[in-house]
């Protein structure tokens, strides 16, 4: 069943066998598995139930609802970056693209040597990803919801040689590629948690609780015990009455940003010194190009292709599509030359290029209770970045581009392939580059050793028992792809571990 906060007045005194604080990409993940097996469990989320007759095509609205800081979380450092987050029930599963890849083969090597984990193979862990597929409902973007914008990347790709092809999402035959998954699926094409595993959940006996923010997590005797909070006011977040949950296991999964920021104010996990710290991001730039023809590029899903030519470079290039509202103040020039080249929206075609940072970020307790994420970008990264915006530009100009806008503000557009040299051999700076993310992660790093991690190789906290983090924060790098399969993955494998060593 799901509750709300509307619902209750007074205290809440609530008990199960695990408690899991989030809803997003792993915990509802966690809930469902642990509830089919059997045991009792209660999920909590910070933000509101948005129904899908609430969904609306409108940015405002969605970033008052269902984004957390109305959509305006970000970095400070040079250059500053926002990443948007969810916070409603699904999480970011409910108001990203829905991009699906599993974790690279390469990077699970990588973990499995460097960081000497067990059960961590490309072999072993594709039984996870399977199943996440198979539930997620995560199926190949086809031609009747790709749209114009990704045909046209794809058309240039293949016309250099490059490695690309349609992503793979978590979506159903609802999908039409109406182009809003960001403002929340009102066809229930997109399958965030909200949609399947949230209900399986619940429909099998688990509890969720909406407008329900944690704030102590009960530890006794260096033992979880469960975790108490405020129930809030959905339109003020207001503390409305308290609550508290007593549980044999709990589970983290609120974000690499909130997960730690929530061990952090509970003086929790820190033996390592290594809580808050090695915050990987994603960050990315965004590419525009004027065609000389229709792109209409609204129409379609937001992010329908991939080009991977350049992943062991550390660079993927990916679709993202916005409306006029959001693309208008990423496009250059003002005035008059903004205003006519809005006039040719409907000729635009927007496309964007993924670093696989090496920047290490932390998040620390900030201001009025929020945390606070310091992100400086190193000149590798900054490299990476250029670089990628340098490919995009060729892929446009191979796929008939007049003119294609680089985000660099004194080399706002390109207008032959000739010009992209002077890309890569000007001396750009990091304030010269707008830059966004939307995947941080590693703020509580997995691995084999309490000294080097917060984690252990199956996500039981080193310094508190019965105490697990399933989200993005136990990656020991950046993926160098989008996190959420890889999330739920995981959440998976911890699920089962859970249930084999504490039941």
């Amino acid at each position: 069943m799901i509750h709300e906060g509307n619902e209750f007045d007074r205290h809440v005194n609530l008990n199960a066998d695990v408690v899991v604080v989030g809803s997003g990409a792993g915990g509802p993940v966690v809930a469902k598995e642990l509830q089919e097996r059997g045991l009792s469990v209660i999920l909590l989320e910070e933000g509101g139930h948005i129904r899908t007759e609430d969904f609306k095509p409108d940015p405002v609205h969605a970033f008052r609802t269902m984004y957390r800081d109305n959509g305006a979380t970000g970095s400070v450092g040079l250059p500053p970056i926002p990443f948007p987050i969810g916070r409603c029930l699904g999480g970011t599963t409910t108001v990203n693209s829905g991009t699906c890849f599993r974790t690279p083969d390469k990077i699970l090597r990588q973990w499995e040597l460097k960081w000497n984990m067990p059960d961590i193979s490309p072999d072993y862990m594709r039984p996870y990803f399977e199943r996440v597929e198979d539930f997620y409902s995560v199926r190949e973007v086809h031609a009747g919801n790709m749209g114009r914008n990704g045909e046209l990347i794809l058309r240039g790709a293949r016309e250099l040689g490059y490695s690309c092809g349609p992503l793979k999402r978590n979506m159903n035959e609802n999908c039409t590629g109406c182009g809003i998954c960001t403002l929340g699926c009102p066809a229930e094409g997109k399958q965030p948690t909200l949609f399947n595993y949230i209900p399986a959940a619940s429909e099998m006996g688990a509890e969720v609780y909406c407008d329900f923010r944690v704030e102590k997590i009960l530890v006794s005797g260096g033992v979880a015990r469960g975790v108490a909070g405020s129930v809030l006011h959905r339109n003020s977040s207001r503390r409305k009455t308290t609550f508290s949950v007593s549980a044999k296991v709990t589970a983290l999964a609120a974000g690499a940003v909130h997960t730690p920021h929530l061990l952090q104010k509970n003086k929790l996990c820190n033996s390592s010194g290594q809580l808050g710290k090695n915050l990987r991001i994603h960050p990315g730039v965004r590419i525009s190009a004027l065609m000389d023809e229709e792109v209409n590029g609204w129409l379609g899903v937001p992010q329908g292709t991939y080009v991977d030519e350049f992943w062991d470079e550390g660079i993927m290039l990916e679709g993202v599509f916005v409306g006029p509202m959001l693309a208008a103040p990423a496009l250059p020039y003002h005035g008059s030359k903004a205003k006519e080249l809005m006039y040719d929206f409907p000729k635009i075609s927007m496309y964007g290029a993924m670093v696989h940072d090496e920047t290490r970020g932390t998040v620390r307790p900030g201001f009025f209770n929020k945390p606070l994420v310091i992100y400086q970008l190193i000149g590798e990264d900054l490299r990476k970045a250029v670089k990628g915006i340098a490919y995009t530009a060729s892929i446009y100009f191979a796929a008939g581009a007049k003119r294609v806008f680089t985000n660099v503000p004194w080399i706002p557009e390109l207008k032959s392939p000739s010009d992209i040299s002077e890309l890569l051999t000007r001396n750009i700076k990091k304030t010269d580059i707008e830059m966004m993310a939307f995947h941080p992660m590693g703020s509580c790093r997995m691995g084999s050793s309490r000294e080097k991690s917060v984690v252990g190789p199956y996500c039981e906290t080193f310094d508190v028992e019965n105490l697990f983090v399933t989200d993005a924060s136990i990656f020991p790098s950046c993926l160098g792809v989008n996190p959420m399969e890889s999330i739920m993955a995981f959440a998976n494998r911890s699920a089962d571990h859970i249930r084999e060593t504490k039941f």
